[in-house]
């Protein structure tokens, strides 16, 4: 049997995309964790290494992004005027989370405190900056665009392919001017040259990630063989990858083995497709997982990947608050040891999936009463 159809076999929900949803989100608190409450020099090896550079690496936000673009072609409302409009919500949501995570409690933090190089120099950067949902949008009404011009998935993925080559040109980029470094922060990747990330998820280098999740969902609806398929692609892209991955991390260079974060947040166009080659990977895993899940448990991980954006603000928040604002003021310090970071992060992974569930619950039952 073929593994893709001429017409459109696969059009449910995919559970090895929501296994991936779900076990990335739910792994971000801690590796945030680690990320807030880690020394540089912890972060490169152990446990702080490995949520950080490995979980929360080419496992992490390429996944999203690329399950995000794979989501696209499975919406009912995929119009470019439905893409835009989920954009602007997508972009109002990361407004409201910045207030939550990053301007209350910088303000409460220096307010007890008065330190203001722990919560009011950064603070520009971090509330007005890009991060994940920021990128989203962007990249949402960028692909609305793109539609609106009635491109191919193929023609689209060329489009990022050509911002991702150019961007990597446009990298290390810096002006003595904050408004303007956060404002191409949304877009190129600005750097200070330390190891303090201006800009995390610029649109011209992360795009092609998205793009190529669109590209996949295509040719996902129509594909009649799953299990040959990943058998035979995503074996070797994940063979390959762990193997330079491995091999970066003992040269010391990319992603793995590069001095600061910058390293992953301003990747490269040759990594961009050796995180596309991640994703192939770890969806084909993915898939034999589910495929022994039981019923109950796969609900629980539709539920989680419902709920995937929900989570991410609540993890977020409560992490930032936890790390720079309780932890901080009474020790002083915000560094925890590796063990307690990692029991911090799973007690804050396990809570935000607790209460993304209550609030989704709570909103149901409200909008019941009102016979919406």
């Amino acid at each position: 049997m073929a593994v893709f159809e001429t017409t459109e076999v696969n059009t449910g929900r995919q559970k090895e995309v929501d296994l991936a949803k779900a076990v990335v989100i739910f792994f971000l608190a801690t590796i945030h964790v680690y990320v807030e409450c880690s020394t540089d020099d912890q972060l490169w090896v152990g446990l702080p290494y490995f949520f950080d550079s490995i979980v929360g690496g080419p496992w992490a936000a390429p996944m999203f992004l690329f399950s995000m673009g794979i989501g696209l072609t499975y919406t009912s409302k995929r119009s470019p005027k439905d893409i835009f409009l989920r954009g602007i919500n997508i972009l109002i949501v990361g407004f409201i989370l910045n207030v939550c995570r990053f301007l209350i409690p910088s303000l409460v933090g220096y307010a007890i405190t008065g330190d203001r190089a722990m919560y009011l120099d950064k603070l520009p950067y971090r509330f007005f900056g890009n991060d994940l949902l920021q990128f989203a949008a962007l990249a949402m009404m960028l692909m609305a665009l793109l539609q609106l011009l009635k491109l191919s998935p193929w023609k689209i993925f060329g489009v990022g392919l050509i911002l991702s080559i150019v961007g990597v040109f446009l990298n290390d980029t810096y002006y003595d001017n904050v408004p303007l470094n956060i404002f191409l922060g949304h877009f190129i990747g600005i750097d200070d040259g330390t190891e303090t990330v201006v800009s995390d998820f610029p649109l011209m280098l992360w795009f092609l990630i998205y793009a190529a999740g669109y590209v996949f969902g295509g040719y996902l609806r129509r594909a009649g063989d799953k299990k040959k398929f990943y058998k035979y692609v995503s074996a070797p892209c994940l063979i390959i990858s762990i193997i330079v991955y491995v091999i970066e991390y003992n040269v010391g260079f990319g992603m793995m083995g590069g001095p600061g974060a910058n390293v992953f947040y301003h990747l490269t166009t040759i990594e961009v497709f050796l995180c596309i080659a991640t994703e192939l990977g770890m969806l084909g895993l993915y898939y034999m997982i589910t495929e022994h899940l039981p019923q109950k448990a796969m609900n629980m991980v539709t539920a989680v990947s419902r709920n995937v954006t929900i989570v991410y603000c609540i993890q977020w928040t409560l992490v930032i608050w936890a790390a720079d604002v309780v932890i901080y003021i009474v020790r002083g310090s915000k560094y925890l040891g590796d063990w307690q970071s990692l029991a911090l992060g799973l007690a804050l992974s396990f809570a935000s999936v607790i209460l993304a569930e209550v609030w989704v619950r709570t909103k149901n039952r409200i909008k019941e009463k009102k016979g919406v």
